[in-house]
């Protein structure tokens, strides 16, 4: 690093990505420069850390968690509450959560420290992107979530279709206090929450843009191109708003059982809205796996349209259809064999 960077004598290092972060930080902190400090980027990728923190500095903001390691603690957390989410501290893309009722259910390569055990948090799920300057913090979008029965994300509506005014509030009051409480003054934040009634609990932050092609639906409904601010902030690039393409926007990903695809639907022309960008995965012949993470997703549609309720039809409309159709592996293999 010293050899290769620091002859460029470089004004920031950042990074978009979730494995690239804490190395970004080091980097900076390393050669002096801007960046982000490696201290603030472990309180948003350790989530056991980030509980450690909120239940010192903005409790309520916090389920009741447990580590995987602390046996009486576990012990009490199933004791006290029906159900309980099970995700590694380090994790990311929906991947290895699990939603258990007993404290048995909870796999002995699960009791580590690597392992953080929450509340499971009722409400609905929003995603928020801010962008923070000199400790100040500005939402720049939110967007709903969709989800599986197994925490898979399907779909990302912004606006957030059943987000009112006084909802948003909370939800912006909270992200600032996490923020502050995790030390995160300057640069990009994807927080993710829930707000049921009038409480927010935090379900997890990065000092970064959110996935999923979040940015882009920032972009079409607020004119703001987000990747470019989260990767040029540290040179003055600020939130310049451009007109919006769009009142609002969704990303609607594609699922099928789990067998080999049969058929793959055409793009649909939608009596509502209408398809900015359409993606499918696999073909013919292909096999899909069962659900169990992001990375298990078939495709995705970006849609737009002129207001929320619009949209919030299209999205209605395009899930009704079967984009990508399975078979069983075993009737393929029948079929296979009586040929």
């Amino acid at each position: 690093m010293d050899s290769t960077l620091r002859p460029l004598a470089p004004t920031a290092v950042v990074s978009l990505t979730e494995l690239g972060l804490e190395p970004a930080a080091a980097a900076a902190e390393r050669l002096g420069c801007l960046g982000v400090s490696p201290a603030v980027v472990r309180a948003t990728r350790d989530k056991l850390e980030m509980r450690r923190i909120l239940e010192r500095r903005a409790p309520h903001l916090n389920p009741a968690f447990a580590a995987g390691d602390d046996a009486e603690a576990v012990a009490r957390l199933f004791a006290g509450h029906p159900l309980v989410v099970a995700k590694p501290v380090d994790g990311a893309g929906s991947m290895a959560i699990r939603l258990l009722e007993r404290p048995e259910q909870l796999p002995p390569e699960n009791r580590t420290g690597g392992t953080l055990l929450e509340q499971f948090a009722g409400g609905r799920e929003f995603s928020v992107e801010a962008f923070s300057e000199g400790g100040r913090h500005t939402v720049v979008g939110i967007a709903e979530k969709g989800t599986t029965d197994g925490f898979v994300e399907v779909s990302h509506l912004m606006p957030a279709p059943s987000l009112d005014a006084a909802g948003r509030r909370l939800v912006e009051r909270a992200v600032a206090e996490l923020l502050d409480a995790v030390g995160l003054t300057d640069g990009p934040s994807h927080t993710e929450v829930k707000l049921d009634g009038e409480r927010v609990v935090v379900i997890e932050t990065h000092n970064r843009p959110g996935g999923d092609g979040i940015a882009e639906l920032v972009r079409l409904t607020t004119g703001i191109h987000w990747r470019r601010v989260a990767l040029g902030w540290p040179i003055g690039e600020g939130l310049r708003r451009e007109e919006a393409a769009a009142g609002a926007a969704a990303k609607v990903f594609f699922t099928a059982a789990p067998g080999l695809v049969e058929r793959v639907a055409e793009q649909p022309e939608l009596g509502r809205g209408r398809v900015v960008d359409w993606e499918v995965s696999v073909s013919v012949g292909d096999l899909v796996q069962p659900l169990r993470s992001s990375a298990d997703r078939l495709g995705v549609a970006t849609l737009a349209a002129d207001g929320v309720a619009e949209c919030v039809a299209a999205v209605a409309e395009l899930t009704a259809v079967q984009v990508v159709v399975t078979r069983p592996v075993e009737s393929a293999g029948a079929d296979q064999a009586e040929s």
